[in-house]
């Protein structure tokens, strides 16, 4: 009995210890190019991004912002508008802001 239960634990444990492995290797390829998205706040921004915010668009106020990251590489999207437009700007991994989008609003006058 001894004899049949032995090579039947060796080879059962020997193929968790394969399935385990390839487990891994999946998994870590998967972690590199998935990507995440987070929404963050202004204070959470590096601060060049929000200096430049501050100074140039001070009469806008913030309606969006996340981070995003992907191969470990992050930019970050904002949405700015005032009473007259929506602005949209992004990183797009460079250390100044781009402009993406920008959407006159419309103004009715009664």
């Amino acid at each position: 009995m001894k004899t049949i239960i032995l090579p039947i634990v060796i080879l059962l444990s020997t193929t968790i210890l394969h399935a385990e492995n390839g487990a891994r290797g999946h998994n870590s390829t998967t972690r590199k190019s998935a990507s995440s998205v987070h929404n963050i706040l202004s204070t959470q921004l590096p601060a060049r991004l929000q200096s430049s915010i501050r100074t140039r668009y001070k009469t806008y106020w913030i309606t969006d912002l996340y981070k995003c990251t992907t191969e470990g590489k992050v930019c970050y999207y904002i949405t700015l508008e005032n009473a007259d437009q929506k602005i949209k700007l992004n990183t797009s991994h460079s250390a100044n802001w781009q402009v993406a989008h920008v959407v006159a609003k419309d103004v009715a006058i009664r």
